[in-house]
């Protein structure tokens, strides 16, 4: 893999968690976006057919769920930790050891930290079921937690900043979405590693988390 010099500065490794730490289950991902079109048919009285494609165009306007929700008029956040709290977790999110283990040996050399659009709640319940430990992680920062705070907004990066008191390049943030996880890290001075997608704005892109090892960790 190509050395990249900025990654001799990185002392803080940040991660999001959908799509990041663990994979959506295409069928996850597809009951999802149904139950999300649903709650807006039964919001504004329409069929579902009436509103999927609307749905989805402005969902590609505003770039994500939560504001897509919002344009409709109900509460983003709060419809969301609702389909949280329905979705079977234990069925989607499997435990990974070598995801430990990974996390384990980054930890000795790196602090860790996680930036997640959900409750902390959320977070702790997804974790659990992917075998990792929370204490591993300094801050863990769930955005809904906080108004304002939603990524790529820079109020939960610039709070990471403060508690891990480094500076920016001393951090790098990985994610799935250019949206939200590199325009909210590159928005602070982080650099931001992209992962399973296409970006000329991102510092790096890999295919999956275990490419981080490599990528940031020098003999």
């Amino acid at each position: 893999m190509e050395i990249l010099s900025w990654t001799t500065k990185i002392k803080a490794i940040g991660f999001d968690l959908d799509g990041t730490l663990y994979q959506n289950p295409p069928d996850m991902t597809n009951w999802l976006a149904k139950e999300l079109v649903k709650k807006v048919a039964t919001h504004l009285g329409k069929q579902y057919d009436e509103v999927e494609e609307e749905y989805l165009a402005r969902r590609e306007k505003y770039r994500g769920n939560t504001l897509t929700l919002n344009s409709f008029g109900l509460d983003g956040e709060q419809v969301f930790q609702q389909l949280f709290d329905e979705v079977p977790m234990e069925k989607y999110i499997q435990r990974e050891a070598e995801l430990t283990r990974l996390m384990a040996r980054l930890q000795k050399r790196f602090k860790l930290f996680v930036i997640s659009n959900g409750t902390r709640r959320q977070i702790v319940k997804k974790m659990k079921y992917m075998g990792l430990s929370t204490k591993l992680f300094k801050p863990l920062i769930a955005c809904y937690d906080h108004e304002g705070w939603m990524k790529p907004q820079p109020a939960a990066f610039l709070s990471a900043l403060e508690e891990l008191e480094l500076s920016p390049e001393e951090v790098v943030y990985v994610g799935d979405r250019r949206s939200t996880d590199i325009e909210g890290a590159q928005g602070v001075g982080m650099k931001a590693i992209l992962i399973g997608g296409e970006s000329e704005e991102a510092d790096a892109v890999i295919e999956s988390v275990y490419e981080i090892e490599p990528l940031l960790v020098r003999e």
